[in-house]
Parts: structure tokens; sequence; C-alpha cells
């Protein structure tokens, strides 16, 4: 849906939390949904019979519903129900915690990439658990990845068995385990064992809902661009197997549901804002940008607000929009009810959110230069829309 946000003239597309990724996940856990009041479940699963059949879950990172709908003849599309949202901001750090947790950020706090986290002394990575920039993981130090979260884990809550089947390399992460809890794990190397630790999954007893997170689509899109001819031949790959999947469950009554963290969208040469080109603008910072190249969390130094906005209007006119981070939360972007404790000081004084294909990124003396093609976390209809599949074979 279009809303119009304080001081900004155009419309602009909102997440809508009656028909979005965190609605799913309380079709999904029904009764144990830890929110259901403020996000109820979705429409075309009310008769699905959810805790009566073994389900899986496939989050596919990055899998836009616009990207999708450029393959008609994939199984993936042709078993396309219909279309959500993602949460704000539309970025794994924040989505993929909403679909392990059942609430966004408004609930869990996580509303970026880069996060300032006072109890840490700085701004964070979540996912690594390291520091912007680099350096040990808060976990030698004593420190647990859950204490960044203002909830807990759902899924060890849930009265069926449950497997996560993830990457090797993030399955044990420490913030895995923040999402996850004592879930049992299915950690697998590439795609055909990919499927199979999702097999195995559903082969336990008591209706099991396994859970799958495949990331390498985004991976590719982020290097590549979601034009590129290397991610259209990685979807096709995707697209076979979960094709041949579908057959080897046929008879399971097993119900399969597809979706993605965020959709992405190319970022434009000549639209990217490159703080450490304009040191006048970076000096205004009290903290490095925060959020996402497409949605940044700006801190800024006291009585330098006007400034700043007039300093990015010049260098990119038109190309972001400034609000007041409290009128975000005001306006229920991260999502409903009462918002985490955490989540204004995480936010920033001014968000800047992207318009067409522009980025803003700043640079820390010890990072490489900013080289991504595709980016999200903005809220175009490429990066918010995801598709909801749903296959009974």
């Amino acid at each position: 849906m279009e809303q119009r946000l304080p001081g900004l003239d155009d419309p602009w597309l909102l997440p809508d939390y009656d028909r979005s990724i965190v609605n799913l996940v309380t079709s999904i856990a029904q009764r144990e949904a830890p929110a259901a009041e403020l996000y109820p479940g979705l429409v075309e699963l009310e008769q699905s019979r959810v805790h009566e059949r073994p389900v899986a879950l496939l989050v596919i990172d990055g899998l836009g519903y616009q990207f999708l709908q450029r393959f008609p003849d994939s199984y993936l599309a042709r078993h396309c129900a219909s279309r959500l949202t993602s949460c704000f901001p539309t970025t794994t750090a924040t989505a993929v915690t909403a679909l392990a947790l059942g609430v966004p950020a408004q609930q869990h706090g996580i509303p970026g990439w880069y996060t300032h986290m006072r109890e840490l002394g700085g701004v964070v990575m979540p996912l690594p658990f390291i520091p912007r920039g680099g350096g040990s993981c808060y976990s030698r130090k004593g420190v647990q990845a859950q204490q960044m979260l203002d909830v807990s884990a759902l899924l060890p809550q849930l009265s069926r068995p449950v497997r996560v089947c993830s990457p090797a390399y993030i399955s044990d992460s420490d913030f895995s385990r923040a999402l996850y809890g004592r879930s049992r794990r299915g950690p697998f190397q590439g795609l055909e064992q990919f499927f199979e630790r999702l097999s195995q999954g559903l082969e336990q007893r008591g209706n099991p809902l396994v859970w799958g997170y495949w990331t390498e689509l985004d991976a590719m899109a982020h290097e590549l661009g979601v034009d590129s001819p290397e991610l259209e031949e990685h979807f096709w790959q995707i697209d076979q197997k979960f094709g041949q999947w579908l057959e080897w469950l046929a008879g399971s009554d097993t119900l399969v549901l597809v979706t993605a963290d965020h959709g992405l969208i190319d970022c434009r040469d000549d639209q990217r804002l490159l703080l450490d080109q304009h040191p006048e603008i970076d000096g205004m910072l009290r903290l490095p940008l925060c959020g996402e190249p497409r949605v940044a969390f700006c801190y800024l130094r006291p009585g330098a607000e006007a400034e700043f906005v007039d300093a990015i209007e010049q260098q990119a006119p038109g190309l972001f929009g400034a609000v007041e981070s409290e009128a975000l939360l005001e306006a229920g972007l991260f999502g409903r009810g009462q918002p985490s404790l955490r989540l204004r000081e995480r936010i920033g004084d001014l968000t800047l959110l992207a318009r067409d294909q522009a980025i803003i990124k700043d640079r820390l003396l010890q990072e490489d230069a900013f080289n991504q093609r595709g980016v999200h976390g903005g809220l175009s209809a490429q990066e918010l829309y995801v598709p909801l599949i749903v296959a009974e074979p």
C-alpha cells in the first residue's frame, strides 16, 4: 500500500502487516504465535491444516516477487499463490530475524545490517556479531547474541518437531543460536544437500516443521546484479531441484511454503552518494551511518539537521527522502504495538529513504570501497514484495 510520510510529498510503498512475512509465521505457529493479535494469519492458509501435517517453509534469500514474475514457466512461479510484503527495512538482518521470531523490528529490535548498539559500545553487524569494520566476535568477550534481541526464540516453543536447515557456515553461528535456540539443525553444503536435509527433516514423526534457508541467490545478486545471466542460471538451478523435490514428496501430505526475506534492485553508478568523497557531509555525523545503503539511519551532530538535509539534496537532488526516525515509528513502518525498548536508540535521529536506484554509503578507514550491484533495504516494489508459494504435492 502507498502512504505519504511526514515531511515528504510523494507516496511511498509501505509494509502491510496484515499481509507480510510476519503474518505467514503466524499462520504456521497459529496458537503459539508470539503476537497474533498484532499480526494475524494469512487468509490463504486458513484451511491449510498446518498442525495436522508436515510443513516445510523455505526462505530463499533475495527471491523478490517482481524477480519471480520474469520466470512464469518455473515451478516456483506456477505455485505462487499471492504476494506478501517484507518488513521494514527490507534486509536480511531484519527480515530473516522476523521470519524466525514471528515479529518484525518493532518487537525484535534489529533494524539493519549495521546497527548502533549502545550496550556494545558502537556500531555492530548483528549477523556475524562483530563490530562494524571488523574485529573479534562479541561472544569471545562473554556476550551472547541473544542479548541483542528483545524477544526469545520461537521455534523451540512450538509443540511439534522442528529442524532448521541452513548453510553449514552459519548453521551454528552465534546469531543462528539466538534465532533458533535449541532447535535441531540440518547444516548443508550445496543445493543437492539442501534438499536432502529438508527431506530428512520431514521424516521426523509428529507432523514436523522444517525451516529451510538458501542464501546464494542473494549473494550472487549483490555481486552481479539482478539482471545478470549468472543469477538467472542459478534461479533455474534452484527451480529444477524444487520441482524434483515436489515429485519426491508426492503423496506425503506435506504442505510446502516458499517465500523470501526481501527482493533486490540494482543501484546505478550515477546515483551513488559516497560520503568518503563528501567530507563536508560526513563531518555532520556523530556516528557512522547505520541501517542499509537504501535506508540509512543517521546520527547527527547537534544543530546539524537542516544543514545535513540541504547538503544531501544538493549533492543528490530528489534521490533521498529525509524523515525524522521517530516519525517512521509513529507511522508503523517497523511494525505494530509497543516498540522494543531499544529500537528508538537504534534508528538514529534522521532516516534517509532512497528513491529510484540510489544508495548512500560512508566508509571507515579499514573498509573496502563499496562495490555491490544489487542492493536492498528500501521501499521499492522490487525490494518490498516477496512471493507466497504454496505447494501440496
